[in-house]
C-alpha cells in the first residue's frame, strides 16, 4: 500500500510557500484560501466569517475518495504513530 501525504491550510499560496521553505516542509501544502475545503471537511464552522486557521484534522483517504479514518489531532507527536499503525491495519485486513 502507498500513500500520500498532503498537508492542507487556509493560507494563499505564497505563505505556504514561505513555510515549507523556512521549516523544510517535506510534503506538498495546498491552499484552501476560500476555506470551501475546511468547510466540507468540516475543519471550519460555515456559520462564521472567514478565519486565519483551522481544526487539526487528519484523514486516511482511498484513491476512490472513501475516507477510511479520521483524526481530530490533539498530540502532534503522537499522531504519526496511530496514522502508520491504522495504515499498517489497513494494508493487512
Amino acid at each position: 500500500m502507498s500513500c500520500e501525504i498532503l498537508g492542507i491550510s487556509f493560507d494563499a499560496p505564497e505563505a505556504n510557500k514561505a513555510f515549507r521553505e523556512k521549516h523544510d516542509f517535506p510534503f506538498r501544502l495546498l491552499s484552501d484560501y476560500d476555506e470551501q475545503v475546511g468547510v466540507k471537511y468540516e475543519t471550519r464552522d460555515p456559520g462564521t466569517d472567514k478565519v486565519s486557521y483551522s481544526k487539526r484534522y487528519s484523514y486516511l483517504i482511498e484513491p476512490e475518495g472513501i475516507i477510511r479514518k479520521s483524526y481530530e489531532v490533539s498530540e502532534i507527536p503522537v499522531h504519526p504513530g496511530e496514522v502508520l499503525a491504522d495504515l499498517y491495519e489497513l494494508q493487512n485486513a
